[in-house]
């Protein structure tokens, strides 16, 4: 059976009835072409790197593919994929563009669950991206703050670390993001929204032999197993550059966990060293059970607060209020966790 036949890109440019062509105009001729299929085929070719693959997906020839991709090239006058006889690889500008064609498909795919939100009379809901030891801080009060105050917006809720969270928010698969607020964050482009601050620090079990000691180095903490983030993340990078600034070699890692009460229940049978915050060992710690070492993890970053893209949505702004008022609501424990 053969394949139907794909629609060439370079379509009539018609300005729709009804639509201002000073609104278009500053977009290129080639890009006002482009259908949605378009951008679809662009976003599996950028998957698979593979031209079979993708014609398989998009339901067309792979001569017919291999054309439609020549034909916007030639247009846009710019190599977007480089070709060999065994795959594809997109070049810088196919890099750019599939990550704007991306932030565009999760935009499209979100309008669907909005008109279904609205239609149950809920708000769209919101996809908020926390550290895992904020979340436990701030998301209680969050929820709560909404029911009493927008009852019908929906949280869709994702934890993880900073290196992950990001590239979910720069792609628009996340509206919100609550983190610290390093160098990579403040350059990223989005709005900022301060919360509060929280100083990281170095703890271990109470019983730990370091705690005995009337001065504690990078060097002696590194004789010792530690339990740390996963490889890549701000927090991780901080302390490798501690160790390499003391000259010596990482510690060994007994496990990489970003999960304050599982690393606290480890520490209590292993002697181990990991990171916690002043106001999470405050909350969290009652039984004094864990003891700061003095150790300053010096390009750690404190600030704490919220990324969110303009122009800001209902939904942001409501969520961005319950995050300020859950914040405030800690100052008492912050001075309890000193």
């Amino acid at each position: 059976m053969a394949a139907a036949k794909r629609p060439s890109v370079l379509l009539p440019d018609v300005v729709p009835a009804g639509a201002s062509r000073g609104r278009i105009e500053h977009l290129p001729h080639v890009l006002r072409r482009l259908r949605i299929r378009d951008l679809e085929t662009l976003d599996w070719l950028g998957r698979h790197r593979s031209f079979a693959r993708t014609a398989e997906e998009a339901s067309i020839t792979q001569p017919a593919l291999s054309k439609w991709l020549r034909e916007l090239e030639d247009t846009l006058g710019l190599p977007l994929f480089e070709r060999t006889s065994r795959r594809v690889a997109p070049t810088a500008y196919g890099e750019a563009m599939l990550d704007c064609v991306a932030r565009i498909l999760t935009d499209l795919r979100t309008i669907q669950p909005a008109f279904d939100a609205l239609k149950r009379g809920t708000s769209v809901p919101l996809k908020l991206g926390m550290l895992p030891y904020i979340s436990m801080r701030l998301l209680p009060g969050v929820v709560e703050y909404l029911a009493k105050h927008a009852p019908t917006q929906q949280i869709n809720y994702t934890e993880n670390t900073l290196d992950h969270l990001l590239p979910l928010m720069q792609r628009r698969e996340l509206d919100m993001v609550v983190c610290r607020l390093e160098p990579a964050v403040l350059t990223a482009g989005f709005s900022v929204t301060e919360l509060y601050s929280d100083e990281i620090l170095v703890v271990a079990p109470k019983h730990h032999p370091l705690h005995r000691h009337s001065r504690v180095t990078w060097r002696d903490a590194a004789a010792w197993p530690w339990i740390v983030p996963s490889m890549g993340s701000p927090m991780r990078t901080a302390l490798e550059v501690e160790f390499a600034n003391a000259g010596v070699a990482a510690p060994h890692v007994l496990m990489e966990s970003t999960s304050h009460l599982t690393n606290c229940a480890v520490a209590r049978r292993v002697p181990c060293l990991f990171v916690s915050t002043r106001l999470r060992r405050g909350e969290t710690d009652l039984n004094g059970e864990l003891q700061q070492l003095p150790l300053k993890v010096s390009t750690a970053v404190s600030r704490i607060g919220a990324l969110t893209t303009e122009p800001q949505s209902a939904a942001v702004s409501a969520v961005l209020a319950a995050l300020q008022a859950a914040s405030r609501e800690g100052e008492p424990l912050r001075e309890r966790g000193r």
